[in-house]
Formats: structure tokens, C-alpha cells, sequence
């Protein structure tokens, strides 16, 4: 069944005319006929009893006209909707969050990108970096933020490198260190570190081990935690220092200070990720969004 002919049947009962709705539809008035008998032939029902001057509706053909009509307003507003995303103006769009390094200026760019397309329904969902990929992946989320890449997923994913976050040091109030500008990470060697764990994020905690290896030595590393809000409650209980990214820093923690590291060398990159091949008007406008707004991003990770 097609739509042309329920569209040629409703533009009758609407109109109880076939002169009518042929006008009303710009085509011949034997179009018309010939279209309503073709679907009365189809479904084996009459739909019309034909007079004179008018055409009135069965009983079979005034149930067909009130199911005919809600899918006549279903299909246009599906065809609507399908033009309005094409368009980037409608659709849906999930982004994974990074914890505290998205928390930064994401709040702000996703307002943005709200008033910008307010058609588009953007759902947020809170994943460490090592989540968000196999959430990528899995078509949960359309875009990632995330520390690094697997090798084998390279292939199924783009991806580009949007700002590099310098690594900074945790200290309880107390420590002597507090006193200086800045620290070295050679002066933590004997230290007991508190690091996220390393499943959540293998490339931040690599980079710290290997860093550490650079100033000659080996890390005690203790406590391991799954949230960086944890990791400053042990700092803040004395349970050893921490290294985290600088937008750490924001999470409140009163009796914790931050002391940045004098290699600026020490730094963990952010990526945005999504899945090749399944590019839309709705994410090339975040997307660009996104680059528009990079520096800003670097400016609030001190």
C-alpha cells in the first residue's frame, strides 16, 4: 500500500469530493478516482458510497480514514524529522565525560552547543577513559574523551589529539614541600604515591610510572582508587601524595594543596574519539564546536 494512495483517500473524506481534493492536490480528478478504486481493490473494502454532488464514507471506510490520517501525520513528521538531522538541527548526541578533565569546560560548551542546535538532545555519561572507548565502540556514546588509543582500535575509530593537561602534585596541608613554587619529581622518591587505578586510565598511570623512572627511581605506590576525588581524601587523611591532572585541582578538598611539577615536560594528553565512517551534521557541529573553543579549554587547565 502506498502512501500516495492514502493520502488521495483522506484528501476525499476529508473534502467529500473527488473534484475537491483533486484541486486540492494538483492533480486530474480521474487521478484520483483511480488511485481511491486501486486501494479499495487492495484492501477488498469500499470505502465510499459514491453519490451525485457528494461522496460520503462507509462505516468500514470512516475506521480507515482515522488510521489512514495517523499515519499520514506520522510519516510527514518522520520525513520532518529525518530533513532536521540531516540538516543538524534535530537528532540525538551522547558524549562520554572524562571526570574532572572534561568537568572543566565541557558544562559550559555543551550550553553552548544547546542554544546553538536546540532541536538536538545531548545525554551525557560519566566513564573512565578506558570505559568510554569500549563505549565508543559499542555505539553508547557518539564521542569520547580519553587519554590514548588502543592499537586495534585505531582502526574503527577517528580520533585527534585536542590539549595536553600538565601533571601536578597532591600534598596534604602540612607537607614540607607546600612551602615551595614548585617541585621536582625526584624530591617525591621516597614518597608512598597515591595514583588512580590503572585499569581507569592505563595511559596516565604509565606515564607517571615511567616519568618517575626518568627523575631515577622507582615508585612506592600505594593506595590505587577509582576516583580522583578519593585520591585527594587520602592525601588530605596522610596517606602519601598524589599526581594527578591538573584539572584535579578543582574538585574541593580543603586541607589538600597543589604544587606544580618543574619538568613542564610532564603532561598526559587528551583525545576526542569517535567512530569512523558514521560522521553526521550533528556531530561535525559539536566537532567543530569543540576546536573552536581548544584554547579556553588549555587556559582552564592551569
Amino acid at each position: 500500500m502506498e502512501l500516495r494512495h492514502l493520502r488521495y483517500f483522506c484528501a476525499v473524506a476529508e473534502h467529500r469530493s473527488f473534484t475537491t481534493a483533486a484541486r486540492q492536490l494538483n492533480v486530474s480528478q480521474s487521478g484520483v478516482s483511480g488511485q481511491v478504486r486501486d486501494l479499495e481493490k487492495e484492501i477488498g473494502v469500499s470505502l465510499f458510497r459514491r453519490h451525485q454532488r457528494e461522496v460520503t464514507l462507509t462505516p468500514e471506510g470512516a475506521i480507515f480514514f482515522h488510521e489512514a490520517r495517523e499515519i499520514l501525520i506520522r510519516a510527514d513528521r518522520a520525513v520532518e524529522l529525518a530533513v532536521r538531522s540531516s540538516k543538524g538541527m534535530s537528532g540525538t548526541l551522547t558524549v562520554g565525560l572524562c571526570g574532572p578533565a572534561t568537568a572543566v569546560f565541557l558544562p559550559k560548551l555543551i550550553q553552548k552547543f544547546r542554544k546553538q542546535l536546540p532541536g538536538v538532545t545531548v545525554a551525557l555519561r560519566e566513564l573512565n577513559t578506558s570505559e568510554q572507548i569500549e563505549a565508543l565502540l559499542n555505539g553508547h556514546i557518539d564521542i569520547a574523551f580519553t587519554r590514548g588509543i588502543s592499537v586495534e582500535s585505531k582502526s574503527l575509530l577517528n580520533h585527534e589529539f585536542f590539549m595536553s593537561e600538565p601533571l601536578v602534585v597532591a600534598l596534604p596541608k602540612g607537607h614540607p614541600l607546600v612551602r615551595e613554587q614548585a617541585v621536582a619529581l625526584n624530591q617525591f622518591a621516597k614518597e608512598r604515591l597515591i595514583l588512580y587505578f590503572r585499569e581507569g586510565s592505563p595511559e596516565v598511570f604509565d606515564s607517571i610510572v615511567a616519568m618517575c623512572k626518568k627523575a631515577k627511581f622507582s615508585p612506592r605506590i600505594g593506595d590505587t582508587p577509582r576516583s580522583w576525588q578519593s585520591i585527594l581524601t587520602m592525601v588530605e587523611a596522610g596517606e602519601g601524595v598524589g599526581i594527578v591532572p591538573s584539572s584535579v585541582q578543582y574538585l574541593r578538598s580543603d586541607d589538600v594543596v597543589f604544587r606544580p611539577l618543574k619538568d613542564k615536560r610532564c603532561k598526559v594528553d587528551a583525545i576526542i574519539a569517535w567512530r569512523r565512517h558514521e560522521s553526521s551534521k550533528i556531530m561535525d557541529s559539536f566537532l567543530d564546536l569543540l576546536r573552536a573553543r581548544r584554547e579556553e579549554a588549555k587556559r582552564a587547565n592551569p
